[in-house]
């Protein structure tokens, strides 16, 4: 194993003396083939044990813990071998989440270097010197403050997933506070949200009429700001139809914002459409000026940026 120079002064003596131990390939295959489990050590290949870079160790380490980080193939995948030497005299009782911590901050690091969708296998493995026995759990279940069963049946297992695509809508309609959440993330990236929005017309009424219009703003200023709205005028008649008037008035000064905005654009249009007018008649007049001093169409062309065909039909006026 070539030794890897480090970056940074190390300054602690007992991170000088665990690190520099560590760089030397007897010293860590020994050690890892003493103090590993025997059925991981069959997986490992000793051979391509590589000592990484501090820059690459982790960034939330204590002063009191020195960490080596070693990549190495295990069943012939990249991974890593995490070494923590806990050297402060009182053991920590949180030692189990910073093992987290440090290894979610190995698996970060490579997956941010190689850019890749799988994470890598890290096994962490701390030594502890300290004056005092470390008497703590290794285990960050029992860290946890919750009833056992729950904890080995949800703490650190996979995910829920709730995925809104493949929900029917009649069942997220049975909800009204949370349905109408959940109605509009599903379908807000429809071709026209009014399709949909006229799907739930009773769960605006509901909720319009029942303390909720505040929140029932919220959701059409969503869906206003979010959605396609094909129609807005059909949308101003939808509310109107069927919701309160002091909710109607509120989507009215939408539809003011609405109406300013198609304005603003009109003006930019034409002003735009002004502009293009003006620079093509310019470059017509200076085409048809150097058409009478006989230039080269094709030269024109360069200068004007007019099409040979247009030169020519100006050079067939004159």
């Amino acid at each position: 194993m070539d030794n890897n120079k480090d970056t940074d002064i190390i300054t602690n003596p007992h991170d000088q003396f665990f690190r520099k131990s560590m760089e030397n390939k007897r010293v860590a295959r020994e050690f890892l083939m003493t103090h590993l489990p025997a059925d991981i050590q069959r997986h490992i290949d000793f051979n391509m044990l590589e000592l990484q870079p501090r820059s690459n160790a982790n960034a939330v380490r204590r002063e009191s813990t020195v960490d080596v980080l070693f990549k190495t193939r295990i069943a012939n995948h990249e991974a890593y071998i995490y070494l923590l030497l806990e050297h402060q005299s009182n053991p920590d009782p949180m030692m189990a989440f910073r093992v987290l911590q440090y290894t979610v901050q190995a698996i970060d690091q490579h997956l941010r270097q190689h850019k890749k969708t799988k994470i890598p296998l890290v096994y962490p493995l701390v030594v502890y010197h300290g004056k005092r026995p470390f008497r703590h759990s290794n285990d960050i279940n029992d860290l946890v403050d919750a009833p056992r069963p729950l904890i080995d049946n949800y703490f650190l297992k996979p995910f829920q997933l709730l995925d809104l695509g493949k929900i029917d809508d009649e069942m997220i309609k049975q909800n009204t506070w949370s349905g109408i959440m959940e109605f509009v993330l599903k379908h807000i990236y429809a071709h026209d949200m009014l399709v949909y929005l006229r799907k739930i017309k009773s769960i605006l009424k509901e909720l319009d009429q029942n303390e909720g219009r505040e929140y029932l703003g919220i959701v059409l200023q969503y869906v206003i700001n979010e959605s396609t709205l094909n129609d807005h005028n059909a949308f101003i008649e939808l509310i109107h139809e069927n919701l309160s008037n002091e909710t109607g008035e509120n989507i009215m000064s939408l539809a003011q914002i609405w109406k300013a905005e198609g304005e603003l654009k009109g003006k930019l249009e034409g002003k735009l459409e002004g502009k293009l007018e003006g620079k093509l008649e310019g470059k017509l007049e200076t085409a048809k000026n150097m058409l009478a001093e006989d230039c080269d169409p094709v030269f024109i062309v360069k200068v004007t940026g007019l099409t040979l065909a247009e030169v020519k039909a100006i050079q067939q006026k004159i």
